[in-house]
């Protein structure tokens, strides 16, 4: 996944900008529940880090002083304000397990986010996850429903794992700030 570019090619910018990201996990829990900031817009996306973690922070409002654990992110400005993009890790989940369609584009929107963010952590994805998990970005980037890309049981249960093993990889490097 890592020659994928997050978020959509159509909000591309003129320069490196922060970008408000949100996660969610669990799907008993109602909106999200860690956030992170992204630099956007240059050649190097990447998450805040700070000592080789990604640092997440439980409210919007705590952005700025997260902010303060990255100095080369904390060059690019103020963070914004509202949340740009939301990786819904235990939506995705349900989507790749049940449903045929994804109108609101929730899943590649998680596997771009996820993209960033597994790149960030350094450690390396098993080339059986990153197959199939770069072909499926392609798919849905492409515009292909869920109901043509998962034509067998097997497909969408190797794309669970994947998307387990990237949620995993990530939690593993984080750093929570409160």
């Amino acid at each position: 996944m890592s020659q994928l570019h997050v978020l959509h090619p159509h909000q591309r910018r003129e320069h490196e900008e922060l970008a408000l990201i949100a996660l969610r996990f669990t799907p008993y829990h109602e909106g999200p529940q860690l956030y992170t900031l992204l630099a956007v817009g240059g050649e190097n996306e990447r998450p805040l880090s700070a000592d080789g973690s990604i640092v997440f922070f439980r409210r919007p409002e705590q952005a700025e002083a997260a902010l303060k654990l990255d100095t080369s992110m904390s060059q690019l400005g103020p963070p914004p304000g509202d949340v740009e993009s939301v990786c819904d890790i235990a939506e995705s989940l349900y989507l790749v397990n049940s449903q045929d369609e994804d109108a609101h584009g929730t899943l590649l929107d998680c596997l771009l986010i996820l993209d960033d963010l597994v790149r960030a952590t350094r450690l390396h994805m098993p080339e059986r996850f990153q197959g199939v998990l770069t072909e499926l970005t392609a798919r849905l980037t492409e515009g292909k429903q869920l109901k043509a890309i998962f034509t067998n049981t097997s497909l969408r249960s190797h794309v669970e794992d994947g998307l387990l093993w990237c949620a995993g990889a990530v939690m593993v490097k984080a750093r929570i700030v409160d």
